[in-house]
């Protein structure tokens, strides 16, 4: 579903199975943010092909955390020849967390390997600029991306629409959550995509969910 100038929103919105959204940045570094879950990347391509896209068309996929929901799907580049990143804690981190979702759920979690690390600073695909952000709190090595030109801000697990991520999964920190969500605010978004719910457009939308989650925040913690 195209939402924006070169930028495609899948929204994950069944009940019955937990995924995250998935976001594609079209251009000469065709990118996919969020995969989700491996077994559901069939899924996913298929509502790219109604966008005139295909898995193999893409260049680069980024998971924002090593959370299965969200990291699984890199699995699924592996025979193409996309390159796939993450943040060098987030790789660690997750075949820690694989024993642990293995016996939280009784599922294995598919063997992940990435190309390069994503660290804080810029990240250019082909003419665009982001800007790589550390945000711990939700995850060890979660990082938000933030699209200069416009304006937006793929934030993730870190904050939602009237919400932000969970902190009782290993690795979980909310001081470190509060800290992220802090340092996420004092961008100017135009569009914040997370990684699970709707999105938020306007300046002044995106500003007040973010004095909203931040009360919420203090009242929690």
């Amino acid at each position: 579903m195209k939402i924006g100038n070169n930028l495609y929103a899948y929204p994950w919105e069944t009940y019955t199975e937990n995924n995250c959204n998935s976001y594609l940045i079209d251009g000469p570094v065709r990118t996919l943010i969020d995969p989700g879950h491996l077994h559901l990347v069939p899924g996913l391509e298929s509502r790219l092909r109604e966008d005139g896209f295909s898995l193999a068309d893409m260049r680069l996929a980024i998971a924002t955390h090593p959370h299965p929901d969200h990291c699984e799907g890199l699995a699924a580049f592996a025979e193409i020849e996309a390159k796939t990143t993450m943040h060098v804690e987030a790789e660690s981190f997750l075949k820690e967390f694989s024993r642990h979702w293995e016996q939280l759920t009784g599922k294995v979690v598919p063997e992940v390997s990435v190309d390069f690390f994503l660290r804080q600073g810029e990240l250019r695909l082909g003419e665009e600029v982001f800007q790589v952000i550390e945000t711990p709190g939700h995850a060890p090595g979660s990082i938000c991306l933030y699209w200069e030109g416009p304006k937006v801000l793929f934030s993730g697990d870190v904050i939602f629409a009237q919400g932000m991520g969970r902190t009782d999964f290993p690795g979980g920190d909310p001081l470190l959550l509060g800290g992220s969500i802090q340092q996420l605010m004092d961008l100017d978004v135009e569009l914040l995509l997370p990684g699970h719910g709707p999105g938020i457009s306007g300046r002044g939308a995106v500003k007040e969910n973010f004095y909203r989650v931040l009360a919420m925040f203090q009242q929690m913690f």
